[in-house]
This record gives structure tokens, sequence and C-alpha cells, in this order.
């Protein structure tokens, strides 16, 4: 059994789907895919995407990412034509993407394969790691994408926290947990130029990075910033995936990683 891993696959973009579409049906039959969240922004290709992935692997593990929760408030369309509309909260949307994901066998709670434990955390951005500002209030998409029914991020990740829970690791050999959202600030590039570290304060949560200590984990899989990197902080390698936008080929490697024996 090998293990894949990959995020921020962004499959509204019909040259994503395409690439996923000739995905081989034959060579993945034994084994695992990591699917670090923000598949699609629509219901509809969401579930087409997962439905594929789940006839190509013999498991897929999910976490969502915030695409994956964008809501109909404020008149958004799926672009799909539609036969699953988008719901009009966040909330009912993460429901209808949980029930998708249980109806094809994906799964959202540790697994285990082999000696190894793979943990999915859940999240959201708290701003621990620094405050938005007016700019980032007014370009960042999910402020208007998103109903939270008028809850604040903060609360949102701590509602997103609780469906993690320390899982049992008796037996377990090693642990490889993943995210869709960064668990420490310090894994984007110190050379980062200082014009995009506005967008700093709704990566992620140091919520997660607990997690991540408390399991014990070696290998940590996070989307969302759309920078591919491998890093390793105090004994933990960290690696980011994403297949990105058409327009990231020059940042993203645009694959499936295996990381069946990375450490």
């Amino acid at each position: 059994m090998r293990i894949f891993a990959g995020s921020d696959f962004h499959v509204d973009y019909q040259e994503n789907l395409a690439w996923f579409e000739d995905v081989s049906r034959q060579d993945f039959k034994d084994d695992v895919l990591i699917v670090a969240g923000d598949v699609a922004n629509s219901l509809d290709l969401f579930s087409r995407f997962m439905t594929m992935m789940s006839e190509r692997f013999a498991k897929v593990l999910f976490v969502p990412g915030n695409h994956d929760l964008w809501c109909r408030h404020g008149g958004r369309r799926s672009r799909s034509g539609s036969s699953l509309a988008e719901e009009s909260s966040s909330f009912e949307q993460l429901e209808t993407v949980l029930a998708i994901c249980k109806g094809l066998g994906v799964s959202m709670s540790p697994y285990r394969a082999g000696r190894r434990l793979i943990v999915p955390l859940f999240g959201w951005y708290d701003y621990s790691f620094g405050e938005p500002n007016a700019t980032l209030l007014q370009i960042w998409m999910d402020y208007r994408r998103c109903d939270w029914q008028g809850l604040s991020d903060a609360e949102v990740s701590a509602h997103l926290d609780s469906f993690n829970h320390q899982p049992d690791l008796t037996g377990v050999s090693s642990v490889l947990s993943f995210s869709h959202f960064l668990p420490r600030i310090d894994l984007m590039p110190e050379r980062l130029p200082e014009k995009y570290k506005f967008l700093f304060p709704v990566f992620g949560s140091q919520r997660l990075e607990a997690h991540i200590r408390s399991l014990g984990s070696s290998l940590h899989i996070y989307g969302h910033s759309h920078l591919n990197r491998r890093v390793v902080k105090h004994g933990v390698t960290y690696i980011n995936n994403a297949f990105g936008y058409p327009s990231e080929k020059h940042i993203a490697q645009r694959m499936l990683m295996e990381i069946t024996d990375l450490s």
C-alpha cells in the first residue's frame, strides 16, 4: 500500500478537472490518497471529484478547505449546471460535504495504514498569525462567500477544532497528520516579499500545531498557501503539495506526491 497526497485541486477549472479524469483507474487500486482540502467551489464538482478518486484509490482521506465551504449566500451559483445547489450557510455546506464523503466511503477520521496512523485535522483560521488589515478584509473572498451565521472566525476555528479528537495510538509506530490550513506561519518562506504578508492572518491556526505535537506526528501534510514546500521544524517534516490554479504552474508541481516512505 502506497500513500499519495495533495491539496488545492480546484477542479472548478476545466484544465484541473481534466487532469484528474486522466488519472489511471488501475495503478492506485491498493493505495491511499490524502486530499488536504480545496477540492471545488461547487458541490456538483466536489461530488464528481470524490467519486472519481474513490473509484481509483483503495481509500480516500479528506479534510475540507475554505473553498469547499463556500455557500449560496451572496448570490453565488454553481458553475456546473447544478443538480446539487450550494447550501445557504457554511454550516449547511459543511454538513452536505460530510454527507457526500460518508456516502462514498471517503474518510475524515483517523485511518490505519499498517502500523502508521493517518490523522486528519479539521481547522480554520483564528488570527493567531496576526490581525487582518483593511485590505485583507476587503479582498478576502471567504468574507463574502462563507456564511457562518454571525460567528467570528475564532469561533468557527473552535467549532471545526471540535471535530479533532486524540486517537488511540496503541500499536502505532508512526503518525502522519494532515490539514488544509497551516499549523505554523514559519512554514512560509523567509524571503517571501513583504507585500504578500498581509495574507498571513487567514493562513491557519496555532491550534493545529498543538494537535500535531500531541499526536507525535513525524510528517504533516498541509495546503492552502499554494506554495509547494518541504520544511523540517523541530523534528516534524511539513509538506505542501498543492495542485493550484492553472495560472500557478510556476509554483506548483501539479502531481500527486507519494509520501509512503517520507518522514
